[in-house]
């Protein structure tokens, strides 16, 4: 009960900091790298960029169509043979199914024998000591 009360508190403390905090926050402005320094020089409009004369005219645009060359469809691209799953998997390789052999279900095999190579560390059982279940401590 009383963490409860002491955590509860040392979280609302916390937030009031974070929330003082931010009252006076001012804005930062950090740059990544030397390379944010470059100011870029403003675009300016030409006349001949705005004028009625060269863009209402046919010979100032000439636009041409681009022809792509024809595909065409090889052997290869349509042979069932390549293309056909079945035919595929078929012809791969399955592996023999695992079988238990007689030394993995061997009890003696797998039995630790008590030489001193198997030798296990045992500890002593834990007792309850008196801080342990203090009620002044805990409450």
């Amino acid at each position: 009960m009383k963490t409860r009360i002491n955590l509860k508190a040392v979280a609302l403390m916390i937030g009031v900091a974070l929330a003082i905090g931010n009252v006076n926050a001012t804005e930062k402005v950090t740059k990544a790298s030397s390379h944010e320094n470059i100011i870029e020089t403003s675009l300016l409009l030409e006349d001949w960029m705005t004028s009625e004369a060269i863009w209402n005219t046919s010979d100032a645009i000439q636009f041409v169509d681009a022809q792509e060359e024809m595909l065409e469809l090889e052997n290869w691209m349509t042979n069932s043979e390549i293309w056909d799953v079945a035919n595929v998997w078929s012809n791969l390789e399955t592996e023999a199914g695992l079988e238990l052999e007689e030394w993995m279900t061997n009890d003696v095999a797998w039995e630790v024998n008590n030489s001193p190579a198997y030798e296990t560390e045992h500890e002593d059982n834990l007792s309850l000591e008196n801080w342990m279940v203090n009620d002044t401590i805990w409450n």
